[in-house]
């Protein structure tokens, strides 16, 4: 089974500049959660995409030069609270990237395999 949030959309201070960490921009994220395979019948049985949401959020808020490093932390974050999580697949985008010229986005792509 798989827990999905896609295209997620937060504001942050994430960046190698200066000015990146003052001004900010928007980011993508998309998370996909591989989970036991196991009956489920209640709440506690899966991973609640709502608290993986908020635990993103408080993460996310944390600046970073690196988007590698986010991902770590988030990833961290997300597998502490879930016994139930395989692997975590996260990508993390920078839609407004300062480079000159450039038009698309920038990012980075983490799968952790945790069993």
């Amino acid at each position: 089974m798989q827990i999905l949030l896609d295209d997620i959309i937060l504001f942050g201070y994430h960046g190698v500049h200066s000015f990146e960490n003052e001004v900010g921009t928007n980011f993508q994220i998309s998370i996909k959660i591989d989970i036991d395979d196991i009956p489920i019948k209640v709440l506690d049985d899966t991973v609640d995409y709502e608290k993986v949401f908020l635990l993103v959020k408080e993460e996310f808020n944390k600046t970073e030069q690196l988007l590698e490093v986010l991902a770590d932390r988030i990833i961290k974050a997300i597998s502490t609270h879930f016994h139930q999580i395989i692997q975590i697949e996260i990508s993390i985008k920078k839609l407004n990237p300062p480079i000159p010229s450039f038009q698309g986005t920038v990012g980075i792509k983490k799968i952790k395999k945790l069993k």
